[in-house]
Formats: C-alpha cells, structure tokens, sequence
C-alpha cells in the first residue's frame, strides 16, 4: 500500500479483493441474480397491472406505501428490497451469498405465479 493510504487496484475500479464489498460472479450467481432481475421486473409489472384493474396489492407493507405515495412507493419498496439484496450477497460468504440469492429468487418466483394467478382469474 502507498504512503498515503491509496490502495492501487490496477482496473481502475477503486474495488481490490481486499475490499468487503469485492466479490466474484460465480456463474450460480449470475444465474440467481438473473432470475431475481427477470421475476422482480414481472412482480412489478403484474402490480401494476392489477392495480391499474382495480385489484388490491396483497403486501401489507406495499399497500401501506402505494396508498400514501401512490406508485412511487412500489418503487421505492422495490429499490430498498434490491439494495438488501445487494448488499446480503456483497457481505456474505458464497455459500450464504448463494442460499440468500435462492431464497429470494424462489419467493419473489412465488409472488410471480401468485400475481398470474389473480390476474388470470385461475
């Protein structure tokens, strides 16, 4: 390390293995991380489906957050669940990285086919 406390990291990222907040992209994590992207972006264009209908968000916590700041707080839900994510997987070790991925992924998957369900009529 440098006198001054700089740590070089050679891609110009700013980020070195030695960072916390360093982490590889495994190719179980890519894959859990795509399925999260996909089924979030189908979660919340399902919400906003059924609630353009006339359908009540089923999660208390969305409710609370649409009915005060309309769909503003369906997005701020979604970003602040996202940042939990992010940084569960970043501080993690890999195993648990993996398994908080995976369970994430599976429940937001759930709340998909639920969504379709209601939706759908089924």
């Amino acid at each position: 390390m440098p006198a001054d406390g700089s740590v070089a990291d050679g891609d110009g990222t700013g980020v070195t293995s030695e960072s916390p907040f360093y982490r590889d992209m495994s190719e179980t994590h890519a894959v859990l991380w795509t399925v999260v992207v996909v089924a979030t972006v189908a979660d919340v264009v399902m919400t906003l489906t059924g609630l353009s209908n006339g359908l009540q968000e089923g999660n208390p916590v969305v409710r609370t957050m649409v009915g005060t700041f309309g769909v503003s707080g369906l997005w701020v839900v979604k970003f602040l669940a996202m940042c939990w994510l992010v940084a569960g997987w970043a501080l993690l070790s890999d195993w648990k990285a993996t398994v908080f991925l995976a369970i994430f992924a599976v429940v937001t998957l759930a709340v998909v086919l639920n969504n379709a369900v209601v939706l759908l009529g089924i």
